[in-house]
């Protein structure tokens, strides 16, 4: 019992920690949006990095907050129905409707890690020092590496799936037992 709460706390503080993570890459955002608008309404020198940069880092954000989201059970829900039911209830109505949830995780997990791949195996051409570089990359000037950020896809899955795994082994215990499981 003691290695599944060791997991089940390591799996809650990583996805607070990328939560914590992504409050700053969010004041990134700000910082590089700010400076686009400025550069373009004010200076009329728009940048190809600052909006590509901004749309890259929005995107990881995005893809890396659900397992932060699902930590806090922040996702919708029919309120109207499930908020007025015991924890018990809940537990079991959250067990019934977790196989969706697990098809919906492991099929998301299963296309994005084939979308990253596909974009980290792709030859675009890009060279150093000689050497050719496989990855895709964007087709502006700038022309940053895509797959790193692709990777943020099924990486951001298997955070959500494990806290998932967290959520159902909390439910199990309260519809058996009608008790919270504890952390200590």
């Amino acid at each position: 019992m003691d290695n599944l709460r060791t997991f089940m706390m390591a799996v809650e503080k990583t996805n607070l920690f990328v939560g914590k993570m992504m409050a700053y890459i969010s004041l990134i955002c700000v910082v590089v949006i700010s400076f686009e608008v400025i550069m373009r309404y004010f200076f009329g020198m728009p940048t190809n990095w600052g909006h590509e940069t901004m749309l890259s880092l929005f995107a990881m954000y995005y893809v890396m907050v659900v397992g932060v989201a699902h930590t806090w059970r922040a996702h919708v829900r029919v309120d109207v129905f499930y908020a007025t039911r015991t924890p018990r209830t809940r537990a079991i109505l959250d067990l019934i409707t977790c196989c969706f949830f697990y098809c919906f995780v492991l099929v998301y997990i299963y296309t994005s890690w084939n979308f990253y791949w596909s974009s980290q195996m792709m030859h675009a051409g890009n060279t150093l020092f000689g050497i050719e570089i496989i990855g895709e990359n964007s087709f502006t000037d700038w022309a940053p590496p895509l797959y790193p950020i692709k990777f943020m896809m099924p990486f951001g899955g298997v955070l959500l799936l494990l806290q998932g795994i967290v959520w159902t082994i909390r439910d199990t215990h309260m519809a058996f037992t009608g008790r919270e499981l504890n952390e200590h």
